[in-house]
């Protein structure tokens, strides 16, 4: 049930909400602290174990240029996707801003803040980049677009999909700081500036749901871990498992190329691999989740 109150029995929520609101001071526009002169068509925009296809035969043999035009199309899909995300989440937390404790009010302006940012830093890179940002809710899942804009704000389930949907893209950022050589320097520094910020977006959202948690019976974190495992599943697919139509944007031949995606081990194997700690962390939190 929703407790539009719930926060204001928990003294050392406030006193998180300020230490990450700290944290957030000064703010500096991602916009301005790229090195935009360095974006480059000639380079991956995601390290190539990162792209859906690699380990494929047929993948292999293409040429290099068609491999980090793919490359280009797939990380502009990611952006696009963390865009439509987090207008999701810009509407949901100007609303919170109205009412509550004064350290969370605060706190999530400083969310409001850096998530426009982040879509900011986004968009101007498709502006440079040439691009195609046309991607709307529309084209990807309908069902967390309306979970997102119907589940009451302060319920559990709405800020386990928060954290979802905040952890889920931060993994592959993560990857890309950890596996940058090779990768367009712009595209770097754009994963490192997001994952920053969403390095206290989802301490604040494991903050939420542990508190939550501690009031939750056996049979509501039963329910609760499974329809976490559904929200998982998608908030991956719309991730890291591109639209046929994004290959034939890529200039690849003709070929079910999202089946093979979906269905290669390599894949799989790599997914399993980024998302790994989030789904322990969840099931550290006493949640069953079934993944993958």
């Amino acid at each position: 049930m929703a407790n539009p109150d719930f926060l204001k029995s928990l003294p050392s929520f406030a006193e998180r909400a300020t230490q990450l609101s700290r944290h957030s001071t000064p703010y500096r526009d991602p916009v301005a602290r790229i090195h935009w002169e360095r974006l480059s068509r000639h380079a991956f925009w995601l390290p190539e174990q990162a792209v859906s296809l690699y380990g494929i035969e047929e993948y292999d043999a293409l040429p290099l240029a068609t491999r980090q035009t793919l490359s280009h199309h797939e990380f502009a899909r990611f952006l696009s996707a963390g865009v439509w995300l987090e207008s999701l989440f810009l509407q949901r937390l100007a609303h919170a801003t109205l009412k509550g404790p004064r350290a969370t009010r605060i706190y999530h302006l400083h969310e409001l803040r850096e998530e426009a940012g982040h879509s900011l830093m986004f968009l101007e890179f498709f502006e440079r980049s040439g691009l195609d940002d046309s991607a709307t809710a529309a084209h990807f899942d309908r069902w967390l677009t309306f979970l997102g804009r119907r589940l009451p704000f302060h319920s559990t389930l709405f800020w386990s999909a928060i954290l979802l949907g905040e952890e889920v893209p931060d993994r592959l950022n993560r990857y890309v700081r950890l596996h940058a050589q090779g990768v367009c320097p712009v595209a770097v520094e754009l994963c490192v500036l997001h994952s920053t910020d969403e390095a206290r977006h989802i301490a604040y959202g494991q903050e939420v749901l542990r508190h939550r948690l501690e009031r939750a019976g056996r049979m509501a974190r039963l329910a609760l871990g499974h329809a976490l495992g559904r929200l998982l599943r998608r908030f991956v697919a719309t991730f890291y498992y591109p639209p046929q139509d994004l290959y034939m944007r890529a200039g690849l031949p003709a070929g079910p190329w999202a089946a093979r995606a979906a269905r290669h081990i390599l894949r799989r194997q790599f997914v399993a691999h980024c998302l790994g700690p989030t789904v322990a962390r969840l099931r550290g939190l006493g949640l069953a989740i079934s993944w993958p």
